[in-house]
């Protein structure tokens, strides 16, 4: 009875395993185009300084 329980305990952790392994491959484009995304902005505001500027490079970024 205890075997059964491990055999049962080890699929259910292989199964969990791959679920996790899918996730991370799935996730892995939307955490570069974050990553890309965030430099971007980043550049972006560091060259503005007035307001009019600030308000067009936002209508820039709402497309993306």
């Amino acid at each position: 009875n205890c075997s059964k329980i491990e055999v049962h305990f080890t699929s259910h952790l292989q199964n969990l395993q791959a679920q996790m392994t899918e996730f991370e491959a799935s996730a892995e484009p939307l955490q570069e185009w974050l990553n890309s995304t965030e430099v971007r902005v980043q550049e972006s505001s560091a060259r503005l300084h007035d307001l009019p500027a600030k308000k067009q490079e936002l209508s820039k970024l709402q497309v993306l």
